[in-house]
């Protein structure tokens, strides 16, 4: 029993001995490398895990009389003894289902002999079990247990493996806030106890509740904390770049998305743990998927397809089908990928995955539109734009309402075609300004690294120096001594001290440039982080394709100006332009071609405008213009202007391009008070101005 306690004393860190990981690992895989080549071309990491599956299962039926011989012959503590051992030994084969068995008969045996110690360890190994398994309502009962535990035995080690699980489980039930709590205490426990492996986790936890959040600046900076403590201990490492390459994923990056990658690819192949090689592969493939490299992706998922079922880790399993199937249908071979989205969708559905569950039917609803099977379509896409807004995940709701779009045009329905195109246009705007929103954060978190980094550098060099100079002092003052007390000795001792202190100086003088030369470095970098801050807000306001005002730039002046307007009782006027037909010019002479003609007549809008007039893009090929003070004749002379302007410049355009203008004045609504409002009503002038014929300018009463 004390040699379970001494290889016991972190309790996670022995349940995942990677040590006998590895070993038992590459028996596992050598033995698959020398046995003959298979015709179903499984990867070899997933026959090594079978093959390892299949020794494990024949060992047992002779080692499974060892806890009961261990009984006999030491009694209860040599039975734990035993079971810890036969435990360790299976998940070191990866073969969790003999592994849990023993992890229970360990734990039952740990609570009749009143040990909380082991009757924890038991709980932890419990509980990692059901997570891979995803059996989360049995994970549940079990972390209640071990908490409840934590408490009565007064131990911090236990406590911290609670309330990290705790904070798990809360976090994949959608309580954010309690998952939050949790996870802080399972750090501040983690600092206390020195276990950096449990701090990285803790860092990881906390930033992926970030994530959830919307913080991606407060995600980041827990991410690259973690990172830096499991580059410092060589542990995990795998999951610390996976999990910085999937936050540079999502800003575009995909360079450095890239590099974290396969740094985190070598990081499990160096660990040979199949279940840490798998997630990474998984992972890898999503994000070869969103470039386009299907081929590389669809190998990828594959094979951490086939490892996870070898595993039986359902959560893995569902999302490898999920990427398995992205792929197929890449590479067009939708009839390949629905049988993959299918049970991607049920082990979702099984686990109460919702993002996993969303992504899968709206896959397969992609399919069903591209084989026109509007009926189906019809059914998953109702079932899964409302998973997407309660889970959250914008940018697949994007792509939901460009299936709807599509639908509705294959349904010969104009105007919900009209409704969800909008809608697209609208939300992919806010997701470039999201995205550019956590660039600008991931900016400033590197900045401050940096800054962080360099001062503590030239902190470092500054004791370096004040050590030298207290050294030099103390040399000056025994030599001065060395000198008085003998006399004799002068000549020589004041040349060694001339010598050492031509060095000494020599040395300081090197370190002071060396300061100067870090302090420039310095100042240099916050130039360049601050100059790449300004563009970057600058694009931000500014539409890239038009040179108009972006449309969360005008949404927030509307706000500003009707709050000044209310105020000060003046009137407010809102023109919102559309384009004629301009689905034509795209479907005519593609996209490129729409684009010239937005920015020239843009061109032709601004020339019409007044001074004071603020102008921007909507969205897609709409654009508003605001201004304060006219009445009602001189807000319908500028919306005539601007029309007549667009109508005279662009007539060379086939079919030529004309402007449909609807107005909403302030004044006319006494009780609008939000900038929706206000907007609503100029986009039902405008649809009237689009009914009554197009080229025109609606919300005016008749002259």
């Amino acid at each position: 029993m004390d040699s379970i306690r001494t290889r016991l004393a972190n309790p996670e860190r022995a349940l995942r001995n990677t040590a006998t990981r590895c070993t038992a690992f590459a028996l596992a895989t050598l033995i698959c490398l020398v046995a003959p080549a298979r015709a179903d071309d499984v990867p070899v990491r997933a026959r090594a895990v079978a093959t390892a599956t299949r020794l494990c299962a024949q060992a047992d039926t002779a080692l499974h009389l060892l806890p009961r011989i261990a009984w006999q012959l030491g009694g209860l503590r040599a039975r734990i003894d035993a079971e810890h051992a036969l435990a360790l030994l299976y998940a070191a084969f990866s073969d969790d289902v003999l592994a849990d068995r023993y992890w229970q008969a360990m734990d039952d045996d740990a609570r009749v002999a009143g040990d909380d110690q082991i009757h924890g360890i038991g709980l932890i190994a419990r509980i990692q079990t059901v997570l891979a398994k995803g059996d989360y309502a049995n994970g549940h009962a079990l972390t209640d247990e071990l908490m409840q535990l934590a408490r009565t035995s007064a131990s911090d080690g236990l406590a911290a493996a609670a309330e990290e699980y705790q904070g798990v489980f809360d976090r994949r039930r959608g309580d954010l806030d309690a998952a939050l709590a949790h996870q802080s205490v399972a750090l501040a426990l983690r600092r206390r106890l020195g276990d950096a492996a449990g701090e990285a986790t803790a860092l990881t936890n906390l930033g992926t509740i970030a994530r959830d959040q919307g913080d991606f600046a407060r995600c980041l900076d827990y991410f690259l904390q973690a990172l830096e403590i499991r580059e410092r201990i060589d542990t995990r490492l795998d999951v610390a770049y996976r999990n910085v390459a999937l936050l540079y994923r999502e800003l575009d990056d995909t360079l450095t998305t890239q590099r974290y990658f396969v740094n985190a690819v070598e990081a499990a192949t160096r660990y040979a743990q199949p279940g840490y090689y798998a997630s990474v592969q998984g992972a890898y493939a999503g994000f070869l998927n969103d470039k386009s490299d299907y081929a590389a992706a669809l190998t990828a998922a594959s094979e951490a397809l086939a490892i996870s079922e070898a595993l039986a880790n359902r959560p893995s399993i569902g999302f490898e089908h999920l990427e398995v199937g992205r792929a197929l249908l890449g590479l067009r071979r939708p009839n390949d990928a629905t049988p993959h989205f299918n049970a991607a969708l049920a082990i979702g559905r099984e686990i109460d995955q919702r993002e996993l569950v969303a992504r899968s039917e709206l896959a397969l609803a992609e399919i069903a539109v591209a084989h026109g099977d509007l009926t189906h379509a019809h059914v998953l896409l109702d079932e899964v734009s409302p998973r997407l807004n309660a889970a959250g995940l914008r940018p697949y709701l994007a792509q939901a309402y460009d299936l709807r779009d599509h639908l509705a045009e294959a349904e010969n329905d104009p105007a919900t075609a009209h409704e969800f195109t909008h809608r697209h246009a609208r939300l992919r705007d806010e997701l470039i300004g999201v995205r550019s929103s956590r660039l600008l954060a991931a900016i400033e978190i590197r900045q401050v690294r940096e800054q962080s980094r360099q001062q503590l550098e030239l902190a470092t060099r500054t004791n370096e120096l004040q050590a030298e100079r207290i050294e030099r002092g103390r040399n000056e003052r025994w030599y001065g001594m060395a000198a008085i007390a003998a006399l004799i000795a002068t000549l020589a001792v004041f040349a060694i001290l001339l010598v050492r202190l031509r060095r000494l100086n020599l040395a300081l003088a090197g370190r002071n440039q060396e300061v100067d030369r870090q302090r420039t470095a310095l100042s240099d970098v916050n130039q360049k982080l601050e100059s790449q801050a300004r563009s970057l807000y600058q694009a931000t306001i500014i539409d890239p394709l038009t040179g108009a005002h972006s449309r969360s730039y005008m949404l927030g002046e509307l706000d500003r100006l009707l709050a000044d307007c209310r105020r000060m009782q003046r009137d407010l006027t809102l023109l919102l332009i559309d384009f004629d037909n301009f689905k034509l010019v795209n479907d005519r002479y593609g996209h490129l071609a729409g684009d010239r003609v937005l920015v020239e007549a843009v061109h032709f809008i601004r020339g019409a405008l007044e001074a004071d007039c603020l102008f921007g893009r909507f969205g897609g090929e709409e654009f508003m213009v605001a201004f304060v003070d006219r009445d009602e004749t001189e807000s319908r002379r500028i919306a005539e202007r601007i029309r007549h302007a667009v109508a005279e410049n662009m007539a060379g355009v086939d079919p030529p391009a004309t402007i449909s203008v609807g107005a909403a004045m302030l004044r006319q609504m006494p009780t609008v008070n939000q900038v929706d409002l206000l907007i609503d009503a100029a986009d039902r002038a405008l649809y009237a101005a689009k009914q009554a014929g197009r080229n025109r300018v609606g919300g005016f009463r008749s002259a």
